[in-house]
């Protein structure tokens, strides 16, 4: 797909979340709870920064005080939304649509600087600037990730650069230098106007969205048969995308919980043994990984261990799909054909769904018959994630046992 084709798919998909959106703070007004966008905007009125708890870990509380008091000095009006994005989730996984859905929620001001988690990689970041690029924003944070002294930085260092580049305001002059090795300036300007995710594609060794279409074709040529619809190899060309961006979401999270825990103070520290059980755990999961639901249940296993770190007893990942992150409330529900309720957790959008009556979007699975159904359809004996629920109905560690 074009990136002009991508650009007016993100442009229709903005004025839509927008004008539905309308109505969501007519009702947040009228004492429901806020929308997710209207929630990130609430917090960026009294700091600058705004981090999800899922990357507390990476981005802890002194971090971002930290973040907030450099934005302060800069005197510049930037703000720092770091999330995981998936799709599925209130922005449909699109940092372009998170961005635009936050500042329609924030207060109306000449201009605005705004530096995003990417929706391509986890640990890469997106710059935003309105009413026009004067500070050089967009090329500033991209250029951040491609510096020798933030290879290996973590995202909080990586935040922290971002914002120091788009203070110096030179973001062009910034990524030519960081980027004169790697391509020809035509390729570097293309893969630039898109943000970091698109300039990164072509450097991952064994890039699934390729490795699709290249396996595709290959099979196609061999069997000589005609070539299957356009829709096909679209949605397995996504498939394929979305996994390799769960697989490195969750690569992220276990090492940034490995890297906690190996911090942690054994004698202050009561949950240690567990994070750290928890961590094995979620490292054979995502080594052995066969698909999205195991790749789900290496983020529920990380959720576990930080939890068991913190000492904190919050709700689990959403229990219909845990890609949506972690659950709002915990509500009964009665599977189909079943007499009895099942005290579940669920995201707030999935909430939303029961209350209103429609089917919630889940996470499939396959069974023994090779049918793709509800995961939590799969015999439990057969899947940890269906005995467990993803922590909706019992630890995700407590279901490994004698099931993979």
């Amino acid at each position: 797909m074009s990136t002009e084709v991508k650009r007016v798919f993100t442009a229709l998909a903005v004025l839509l979340l927008v004008a539905l959106t309308a109505t969501g703070t007519a009702t947040a007004a009228d004492g429901d709870a806020p929308s997710a966008g209207q929630r990130i905007a609430n917090a960026l009125r009294t700091s600058p920064v705004y981090v999800d708890e899922a990357y507390a870990t990476a981005v802890p509380p002194s971090r971002q005080r930290q973040l907030a008091d450099r934005i302060r000095r800069t005197g510049l009006p930037i703000k720092v939304v770091l999330m995981p994005l998936t799709r599925g989730d209130a922005f449909d996984g699109d940092s372009d649509v998170l961005a635009a859905t936050v500042r329609d929620r924030l207060p109306q001001r000449p201009d605005l600087v705004l530096i995003t988690s990417d929706s391509d990689f986890p640990d890469s970041l997106r710059g935003y600037e309105w009413p026009a690029d004067t500070h050089q924003t967009r090329k500033a944070v991209a250029a951040a990730g491609f510096l020798d002294e933030t290879r290996d930085a973590g995202l909080a260092d990586l935040t922290a650069k971002a914002v120091d580049l788009v203070a110096e305001g030179k973001g062009e002059q910034r990524w030519e230098e960081a980027t004169k090795d790697l391509a020809s300036p035509r390729e570097r300007a293309e893969r630039a106007s898109g943000g970091t995710g698109e300039w990164l594609w072509p450097l991952i060794g064994v890039p699934a969205l390729a490795l699709t279409v290249l396996a595709t074709r290959a099979a196609l040529l061999r069997s000589r048969r005609p070539s299957p619809p356009v829709s096909e190899l679209v949605f397995a060309t996504a498939r394929a995308a979305d996994e390799a961006q769960v697989r490195r979401r969750a690569e992220a999270e276990v090492l940034a919980l490995g890297e906690a825990a190996r911090a942690a103070d054994v004698a202050t520290t009561p949950g240690l043994q567990q994070a750290l059980d928890a961590y094995a755990a979620a490292g054979r999961v995502l080594d052995e990984a066969r698909g999205l639901p195991d790749l789900a249940g290496a983020l529920a296993l990380a959720q576990e261990g930080r939890d068991a770190l913190s000492g904190s007893s919050g709700l689990p990942l959403c229990f219909f799909n845990p890609l949506h992150g972690r659950s709002a409330l915990r509500t009964g529900w009665r599977p189909l054909g079943r007499r009895d309720r099942l005290d579940v957790a669920v995201c707030r959008t999935c909430a939303d769904a029961l209350r209103d009556r429609r089917a919630p979007e889940v996470l499939t699975d396959t069974d023994q018959d090779g049918r793709t159904v509800p995961y939590f359809e799969v015999p439990a004996g057969r899947s940890a994630w269906a005995a467990t629920g993803y922590g909706s109905l019992a630890t995700p560690s407590a279901g490994l046992g004698g099931v993979r």
